[in-house]
């Protein structure tokens, strides 16, 4: 069904420029390369979560600074998230300020093609189409439960999911359905936070590949789950490459993402699993149980990187992994987002940004994880020789154990190398990189910082935490957890 609904006025807040700090650690020499995002729209649009369907959060379009407040779009109510939020405190680890591991909808977060930007909404039940310019509603479609994530578009239409069970295809210019799929089939509704919601939820977003749709259902791990390719233009099931398959204890939730032969599906407090694209047949995890997170980003350059909220008595950490092997690179402590390119990655590591050679240091990673792995094996062996690790048996273990750890005793200070620049910055919540800028999401502000040298050029207030920033049609959106969309666009005098 189609229908419309009001929003309060957009209003105007203008933004003022920020003092640059950074410390660098090497000359950048002008290393910035931006990687091509394969199946998006245009370079002008943001057409699905975190830009394309490997969450890079990154775009090549560059937008000038300072900025000015555009218009803002006010939800009645602040956004209504699947999961309550952690425990305040972890008493075991002795941490504090905990942050949640399936914290995949904080924010109406947007995607923005030509003259309209769209949101799922998990307080009315709608995608929400906005003018660009003016932010004003052109038009809303009611789902029968909460919309989670932005909707993507492709070839005039729009793909999300809701809780009520159903993958979704709209008209993109109009908001009149076309389609709708339940893997599930006809089900008593469970009551979940005060609303009726399918079993089997579709909390995964919709992917959008060579005319195939993709999308899970799932929400307890004693329950079964799908994950389902259809017919993107129809939503049927059959043909080459489509497929309900049906899975076990898992329970997926948050982004999906897509390569070109694999789809990877967070799950919250449990490791992601990887999929072959093309039958859906399950390759494994990433990851042990419990390394968890629903912040995910696969690379062009072949690197999986995960993680966020708080696991094994860590403070937040972030994952890499091969993409195709699956085999542990490295680790990011503290790290709650990344932005990678073909030649820099860039972390927010909650009180600064961090700018680093990408190629460089996953080769001295991927040595260093290796390595490891091999003395951790070593000692094993040494272990269960018991008092013959002492004799002619264990030396030969020992011997490799200490020539391994020689080998691994400078690589510290070369991943240290690796890093270009570090600047304070405390804008924990999010980063993307537009053109040569990097924009990041902090407690009531945004802030833009120049990516060669990590200096900051612009912030401005915004109304909660800036859980989500999209860059489209020269254009910043921030969506906070107060459930505002701020629009920002060049300010007067800016070409």
């Amino acid at each position: 069904m189609n229908a419309s609904s009001n929003h309060n006025p957009p209003t105007h807040q203008p933004g003022r420029p920020g003092a640059g700090r950074q410390f660098p650690i090497l000359a950048l020499a002008g290393l910035l390369l931006i990687g091509a995002a394969a199946g998006r729209s245009t370079a002008a649009d943001w057409p699905t979560y975190r830009f394309d369907s490997r969450r890079s959060g990154t775009t090549p379009e560059a937008i000038p600074v300072p900025l000015a407040a555009a218009w803002t779009f006010t939800s009645p109510a602040p956004p209504q998230m699947a999961w309550t939020g952690p425990a305040k405190w972890d008493a075991y680890a002795k941490i504090r300020r905990l942050e949640p591991m399936r914290n995949f909808d904080p924010a109406f977060f947007v995607s923005v093609v030509g003259d309209s930007v769209y949101f799922g909404s998990s307080v009315d039940d709608a995608v929400h189409c906005l003018d660009t310019k003016t932010g004003a509603e052109k038009w809303a479609f009611l789902a029968d439960g909460p919309v989670r994530l932005p909707p993507a578009w492709d070839q005039g239409h729009l793909y999300f999911g809701a809780d009520d069970g159903y993958a979704y295809c709209l008209d993109a210019a109009q908001g009149n359905l076309v389609w709708k799929r339940k893997p599930s089939g006809q089900e008593t509704l469970l009551l979940y936070n005060g609303k009726l919601v399918s079993h089997w939820p579709c909390r995964t977003g919709v992917v959008v590949q060579d005319g195939i749709a993709y999308f899970g259902a799932s929400l307890l791990p004693w329950e079964p789950s799908y994950l389902c390719a259809v017919d993107a233009r129809t939503g049927a099931e059959d043909g080459p490459g489509r497929y309900i398959a049906k899975l076990d204890q898992l329970t997926l939730q948050g982004a999906m993402l897509a390569t070109d032969n694999r789809l990877i599906l967070p799950q919250g407090r449990q490791a992601p699993e990887m999929f072959d694209r093309a039958t859906g047949r399950s390759l494994g995890t990433f990851g042990g149980s419990g390394q968890g997170g629903i912040f995910a980003v696969v690379s062009r350059t072949g690197e999986f990187v995960h993680g966020l909220g708080q696991n094994h008595a860590t403070e937040g950490e972030l994952r890499g992994f091969d993409a195709q092997s699956r085999d542990y690179l490295v680790t990011f402590p503290k790290a709650t987002r990344i932005v990678v390119t073909d030649e820099i990655a860039y972390l927010n590591l909650g009180s600064e940004l961090a700018g680093f050679a990408r190629g460089r240091y996953v080769e001295l990673a991927r040595r260093q994880a290796q390595l490891q792995a091999r003395v951790k094996s070593l000692r094993e062996q040494l272990k269960k020789l018991g008092q013959q690790q002492h004799g002619p048996a264990g030396d030969p273990l020992k011997a490799e154990v200490k020539t391994i750890d020689a080998e691994l005793a400078p690589l510290a200070g070369q991943l240290a190398a690796c890093y270009l620049w570090k600047t304070k910055a405390d804008y924990p919540h999010d980063l993307i990189l537009a053109g040569t800028k990097l924009f990041a999401g902090g407690d009531d502000r945004v802030a833009a910082f120049d990516a060669a040298t990590g200096r900051e050029c612009w912030s401005a207030p915004v109304t909660g935490r800036a859980n989500g920033l999209a860059v489209a049609q020269g254009r910043l959106f921030v969506s906070t957890d107060r459930g505002t969309i701020h629009c920002f666009q060049a300010a007067p005098g800016q070409p």
